[in-house]
């Protein structure tokens, strides 16, 4: 489900995708196409590499061990149906995202698959007559989303937003004017950004609004006729506008002018009245302001204490008008929060397992709460609370034989402490039962300002269960532990964020249960780059390397990546012309011939994030200087990987090539 964009430039990696029947081998997708040619002259595609011979056979021994982790299946973003009766989620459970129905009564029913598609499909909402449903889809995973409708019995699916293509953020569709599709959304190639009016019959789409900066149109009036656009120039500079639906014309609601602050999530009362905007109000502590929506002026306000610097990512408003459920994240943790709306004072107390998740939707009624979570040791699946007690209790429990082949983990958070005395919130989990020194991988988010949380991992379970230790650092740039750790990397900072790499290597390498001499750096997107970044800088300290669709040519990235990212790294990383030399001077390109450790290396050929050229150029680089380098390329995915034989290929691909270059000596028996 879409609630206002909190960007980071980040992959959800190995997601456990999943089929209900016995699986058949992995399938090869589709063949890449070639890249995009850099700004700076195209070159010949770099052919991805395809396992033969021994290889082949020890990858085929690897998918059968990994498939059991992909096929523990993934349920995600669940709403109930006007009437409540019945749940719409999402899941895994046949190779890629779909949208499935269950009866809401009974955790264990059977759950139907809505309609077939050959693409991952999101949810966006419920039309107001309870008879439809509305989803995003894309392509290949080229994030350019567009609106479908489909009948709660699978019935007559439509595309709504066909001919020009967009990527599309946000849709909504007012319970009080179902006539109009509002939909935010932006050319993949350009800054600006756009709030569009669509007829919900299906026509011809008109814009309302136009913003020559990145932005987002984060919600509507239930009558249709007020809306709230987010200029996002950076992580902690947004803007929040009313917006005229009628006349397109719009004026600043927050923050006072002068100020800086994030945004995180916004939402109007079901009477349109009310503004409540999620924000650090520019400093450490995460804040629910209550606004007049005509004049601004603040009518309530709620602070979060404890933890003191989380961010409240997801904001949501019971169609009563009684309450508001929030989404914190605390850094390495989720928390759910209900507060009365008119006080802003806290409700019923939410308990859940220490893991990841967020509230999704509420029932028509108030009374009711969906929300996702997971833990280390329970799959990410759809909850349900009780919005008066507070209490909550699965609405998804479905048998996942899978499950009981798994290994236990033992899973704990500590601090490193970086060069300057900076704590690094991290997490580590271990085989529950081990014995001697244990390769170690050391794994990045991706963002800069992504996070890691505890949490269900299909990809932490398989590496743990083949004898690894599985280590998350958050490093100082990292979401969720305040807006001084979160900008601490920018600019110049960066420098300091890659000392904060060597930190936690070492402090890996020092630890009882590793053995220092295979230490894996690992990462998706920015992870990556650090990855990357590792390398060419500390090479002293890595056996081998996995990157994930990582950045290698700051010029070449900041020349084709989407125009969003773009403008928004502008102030993370500097500009391609005021800092050519400093954006030169952090390209792992540059210092390419210092890699000496083996690299595996994965892209997705229709990423409009991190193009596939900057994975290319990477492995040309190394094929060049004969350094060892496997190079795996998805036809059908973007910044992603998100089908099922996509994530059980790569699995089997890394853990052989690991095998090979770094560990563990003895592989666990099947």
């Amino acid at each position: 489900m879409r609630t206002f964009p909190y960007v980071v430039v980040s992959a959800a990696l190995l997601a456990a995708c999943a089929s209900s029947r016995p699986p058949p081998p992995p399938e090869a997708g589709p063949p890449p196409p070639p890249p995009p040619a850099a700004e700076e002259g195209a070159q010949t595609p770099v052919a991805p590499d395809v396992p033969a011979g021994a290889e082949a056979a020890r990858i085929a021994e690897f998918s059968r061990l990994a498939t059991p982790f992909v096929d523990a299946f993934v349920n995600s973003e669940a709403l109930f149906t006007r009437d409540g009766k019945q749940v719409l989620f999402v899941s895994s459970r046949d190779g890629l995202p779909q949208v499935y129905r269950a009866d809401a009564a009974s955790p264990t029913s059977q759950a139907t698959r809505l309609f077939e598609s050959k693409e991952r499909v999101t949810l966006i909402d419920t039309t107001p007559d309870g008879r439809s449903l509305l989803v995003f889809s894309d392509k290949g995973a080229d994030e350019n989303w567009s609106v479908w409708k489909v009948g709660l019995d699978g019935s007559a699916p439509v595309e709504l937003t066909p001919g020009e293509t967009l990527s599309r953020d946000t849709a909504f569709l007012p319970d009080l004017a179902p006539d109009t599709l509002y939909i935010g959304a932006r050319r993949m190639d350009e800054v600006a950004s756009a709030a569009y009016a669509v007829p919900a019959a299906g026509g011809p789409s008109r814009v309302i609004y136009r913003d020559d900066k990145p932005g987002f149109l984060v919600h509507v009036s239930r009558d249709g006729k007020q809306g709230l656009f987010a200029r996002y120039l950076s992580a902690s500079e947004n803007y929040l506008l009313h917006l005229d639906l009628a006349s397109g014309k719009t004026r600043p609601l927050y923050p006072a002018q002068g100020t800086q602050v994030s945004l995180f999530a916004a939402q109007f009362s079901p009477d349109g009245r009310t503004v409540y905007v999620s924000t650090d109000g520019g400093g450490e502590q995460a804040l629910v302001l209550a606004l007049d929506s005509a004049s601004g002026k603040e009518l309530a306000r709620y602070v979060e204490k404890d933890p003191a610097k989380a961010t409240i990512q997801t904001l949501l408003v019971a169609k009563t008008g009684d309450t508001l459920a929030l989404g914190l994240s605390a850094g390495n943790r989720s928390e759910v929060r209900l507060l009365d709306a008119r006080t802003l004072k806290p409700r019923a107390r939410v308990e859940l397992p220490l893991g990841q998740g967020s509230p999704q939707a509420f029932s028509e009624d108030g009374r009711r709460l969906t929300a996702i979570w997971s833990t280390p040791a329970s799959i990410t699946d759809a909850w349900v609370i009780d919005v008066k007690t507070g209490k909550a209790s699965p609405l998804r429990q479905e048998p996942r034989p899978a499950l009981k082949q798994l290994p236990a983990l033992e899973t704990s958070i500590v601090d490193i402490r970086a060069h300057d005395g900076l704590a690094l919130p991290t997490n580590v989990y271990l085989p529950k039962q081990r014995s001697g020194k244990l390769p170690v991988i050391v794994s990045y988010h991706g963002g800069p300002a992504g996070n890691s949380k505890i949490k269900w991992s299909a990809a932490t379970a398989f590496f743990v269960s083949q004898g690894y230790a599985w280590v998350e650092p958050n490093v100082r740039g990292s979401s969720g532990f305040g807006r001084a750790f979160e900008e601490a990397d920018n600019g110049a900072g960066r420098l300091e964020a890659f000392k904060d790499i060597e930190a936690v290597g070492r402090w890996a390498a020092s630890q009882p249960w590793a053995d220092p001499d295979r230490v894996i750096i690992y990462g998706g997107s920015y992870g990556g780059y650090t990855v990357l970044i590792g390398l060419t800088r500390m090479p002293d300290l890595w056996r081998a390397g996995v990157d994930v669709f990582g950045v290698a040519n700051m010029k070449t990235f900041m020349a084709t990546t989407s125009g969003f990212i773009r403008e928004v790294f502008l102030l993370e990383f500097g500009d391609p012309d005021k800092d050519a030399a400093f954006l030169e001077s952090i390209s792992p390109l540059k210092d390419v011939a210092r890699i000496a450790d083996p690299l595996f290396v994965y892209a997705g050929a229709n990423d409009p994030r991190v193009p596939r050229g900057e994975s290319d150029q990477i492995v040309r680089a190394l094929r060049e200087r004969q350094v060892p380098v496997e190079y795996m390329v998805a036809g059908n995915e973007g910044h992603s990987m998100a089908r099922r034989e996509n994530q059980i290929e790569f699995m089997a691909r890394t853990a052989r090539f690991l095998e090979a270059h770094a560990g563990p000596r003895t592989a666990a028996a099947p």
